[in-house]
C-alpha cells in the first residue's frame, strides 16, 4: 500500500520563508523597540563586550554611500530580486547546493534585506542600527542575519568543492 501525502521536500520549502519571516519580524521588533530611545549613540545597555545603542544610518554596510540612501532603497529591491533569481537558478542548475544549510542561508539573505529595505521605505531612506561590539561597526539584526548567510553559503560551496575533488 503506498503511503499518501505531501513529500518531504515540501516541508523543506517551507524552510526559506519561514526564515525570511522569522528575521524580518525579530529586525521589525527590535527595531522598533531601540527606536523608543534617542538616536544619540550613547549606550542603552550593555550586554559582554556588546553595548545597545541608537544610531540612524542612512548609508550602506559600515556607513559608507551616506549621501546615496535613494540608490541603496533601489538597491535593495534589486536584490531581493536577484538573490530570489539566483536561489531559483541554483535550485534548478545545482540540485548538490539545494541543502538545508543553503536554504536557511537563502532565507537569511532575504529575510537580512528585506528588514534593511522596510527600514528605508518607512524612516526617509535610513535604518536603524543597535549592536555595537566595540570592535566593529554598529549594525542590526537584518546586518547580522546577511552576513551570517554570506558565510553559510561560502561554507556550503568551499565544502562542495572539497567534497568534489577527492
Amino acid at each position: 500500500m503506498q503511503k499518501t501525502g505531501k513529500p518531504r521536500t515540501s516541508k523543506l520549502n517551507l524552510i526559506i520563508p519561514i526564515t525570511i519571516l522569522l528575521i524580518v519580524v525579530v529586525d521589525i521588533l527590535t527595531k522598533n523597540w531601540i527606536r523608543s530611545f534617542p538616536p544619540d549613540g550613547r549606550t542603552i545597555y550593555k550586554i559582554w563586550f556588546f553595548s545597545i545603542i541608537h544610531i540612524t544610518n542612512t548609508g550602506s554596510a559600515f556607513g559608507a554611500f551616506q549621501a546615496y540612501s535613494v540608490i541603496l532603497t533601489g538597491v535593495a529591491i534589486i536584490g531581493l530580486f536577484a538573490i530570489s533569481g539566483l536561489g531559483v537558478y541554483i535550485y534548478r542548475k545545482y540540485p548538490q547546493f539545494v541543502n538545508i544549510p543553503n536554504r536557511i542561508a537563502l532565507g537569511l539573505l532575504l529575510g537580512g534585506d528585506l528588514g534593511n529595505l522596510i527600514d528605508r521605505l518607512r524612516f526617509s531612506g535610513h535604518v536603524t542600527d543597535f549592536i555595537n561590539p566595540g570592535f566593529f561597526y554598529v549594525f542590526n539584526v537584518a546586518d547580522a542575519a546577511i552576513t551570517i548567510g554570506v558565510f553559510l553559503i561560502i561554507f556550503s560551496v568551499l565544502r562542495e568543492t572539497i567534497r568534489e575533488n577527492k
